[in-house]
């Protein structure tokens, strides 16, 4: 997957991971345990997504610059 997909993901869960609690604070969603889950696994996955998409990110602009690199 390419590294932008990955930062792409990784941003989208961590927003998921951010709404849901707000909307059961807001009474909007009920608060359920699995729905807590649910935010707080998106949340952390999306946080490893994006260290993960940011590193490659970073590899492969130091590779552009310095060719020796490969």
């Amino acid at each position: 997957m390419p590294f932008h997909r990955l930062l792409v993901v990784g941003f989208l869960l961590v927003l998921t991971g951010a709404v849901l609690p707000f909307l059961m604070v807001m009474g909007i969603l009920p608060a359920s345990l699995f729905l807590s889950f649910v935010s707080y696994l998106s949340s952390v996955g999306g946080l490893l997504l994006g260290l993960v998409g940011a590193a490659s990110w970073s590899q492969v602009r130091a590779r552009r610059n310095r060719p020796e690199l490969e």
